[in-house]
């Protein structure tokens, strides 16, 4: 699948009234998910799968081995009382609109539902991902500059 033809499989998808589209084709997956009311998102490129189970070898360069961000380890999350807030796409998380501001939240600060909670970069565009409600930071699930996946979990929020 050419960059042509997914740019017109992502003008249809827009223009469709589906919400989730997975499309996997030659070794390649791809997963559109459109936004909820309170969130942007920017579509990733496409991920390569693997079959399963996953064997990872790596080759020497000049004498010298690449090494490749792996996505952070994700902690279980059980809520016991409160909303999950997820990722909405695949990209680097920040905590904070640049290195020497403060974080958006904290754990126990109060938000409001549309308060920008972090930003996530995929493909050199961001995306600020929103409170979903008004409520109390109850945890924070990824550190600053974790590389985060589809759907996993970001904050907690009761």
């Amino acid at each position: 699948m050419d960059t042509k033809e997914i740019k017109e499989l992502l003008k249809a998808f827009d223009e469709s009234s589906s919400s989730y589209l997975k499309i996997k084709q030659d070794g390649f997956e791809i997963k559109f998910k459109k936004p909820e009311a309170n969130q942007q998102v920017v579509v990733a490129a496409p991920v390569q799968s693997a079959p399963q189970p996953v064997a990872i070898a790596t080759a020497p360069v000049n004498e010298t081995q690449e090494t490749v961000a792996a996505p952070a380890e994700t902690k279980a999350v059980v809520p016991e009382d409160g909303e999950v807030v997820k990722a909405p796409l695949v990209g680097v998380f920040y905590s904070a609109p640049s290195p020497e501001e403060k974080p958006y939240v904290q754990v126990g600060d109060k938000v409001e539902e549309g308060q920008v909670l972090c930003l996530i970069e995929a493909m050199k565009m961001m995306s600020e991902i929103t409170a979903p409600k008004a409520g109390v930071i109850k945890d924070i699930y990824a550190k600053n500059q974790d590389v985060v996946g589809f759907e996993e979990p970001l904050f907690l929020i009761g």
